[in-house]
């Protein structure tokens, strides 16, 4: 499907198209934001009781859910990022729909071992222990770097500011060596990427710190698009040499989502909520049986 006719379906059709497929699927249906995140609840999904619908966006599944309320349509959960709006203070707005623990599903892979068991496989040892040494722990590092560009992001949805971030060269200002960014260059290169002139860097920059909030928890202020494309950066230069022609965001997001099995999903408030959801909604299933960690 073209990225022209992905635009063109909004939450009606996805709303029909579910109800149309009652006909010939008696059991539950999971909508999800995007088709990394099938990709991830393919491997944990019960296949004959569940299908997975991607939406292609979060308002796309939101403007669904809300269309499927009337008439109300059983059987259907939504797993959505939770975005900015933990951090907000907004809840989901159904028990039908559950956010996820942290901002998105890549968050939640980086905060899990899966980031360590990556690093094993495709981290160099001794830049990693020199890193280590100057800059201290390597998540909490790599999440203060990607936590700018997570407020800049966020400061663009709150004043409706269109900024894009899609295709953004993170070396322009994130240093290769050290992973610290400059917030004035950051700030400078997304305007320019956005080809919006009209946006003054030294307007920007004071909004955008007054955001700025120690107590914020990098896991939901950060992008996991972001974090991922500056690891896959870290893992080409700071703590590896792997090639830049091949390694880039969506590879280390494979890798991470390869990393990550059952055992650690369930130890996860997403897991929970999914099985409780499963307990108030009888028959519908969404999730496989799991073996029992011993």
């Amino acid at each position: 499907m073209s990225n022209a006719m992905r635009d063109a379906i909004g939450g009606a059709y996805i709303a029909n198209s579910i109800r149309m497929l009652r006909s010939h699927h008696r059991g539950s249906f999971l909508v999800v934001e995007g088709p990394r995140d099938k990709t991830f609840f393919d491997w944990y999904i019960d296949k004959d009781a569940c299908k997975i619908i991607v939406a292609d966006g979060r308002d796309k599944a939101l403007d669904a859910f809300q269309r499927l309320q009337a008439p109300p349509f059983d059987g259907v959960l939504f797993v959505l990022d939770a975005d900015f709006d933990t951090l907000e203070g907004r809840s989901p707005p159904s028990v039908g729909v559950i956010f996820t623990d942290t901002h998105d599903l890549e968050t939640m892979l980086l905060a899990s071992p899966a980031f360590e068991k990556v690093l094993l496989q495709v981290a160099q040892e001794d830049k990693v222990r020199k890193f280590r040494d100057q800059h201290g722990d390597l998540r909490v590092h790599l999440l203060q770097c990607a936590k700018r560009l997570g407020y800049l992001l966020w400061l663009s949805r709150k004043e409706g500011l269109n900024l894009k971030f899609k295709d953004l060269k993170f070396s322009k200002f994130i240093d290769e060596k050290t992973l610290v960014v400059e917030p004035a260059e950051m700030v400078k290169v997304v305007v320019n990427h956005s080809q919006r002139p009209d946006l003054k860097s030294d307007v920007l920059l004071p909004r955008l710190t007054a955001l700025y909030d120690d107590g914020h928890d990098p896991l939901h202020v950060c992008c996991g698009h972001h974090v991922t494309e500056i690891l896959a950066l870290a893992l080409r230069k700071a703590w590896g040499t792997n090639d830049a022609g091949a390694f880039d965001g969506p590879m280390v997001e494979q890798m991470l989502m390869l990393a990550y099995d059952e055992g650690l999903f369930m130890t996860t408030q997403l897991h929970a909520s999914i099985r409780a959801w499963e307990s108030q909604h009888p028959p519908f299933i969404v999730l496989r049986a799991f073996r029992t960690p011993t």
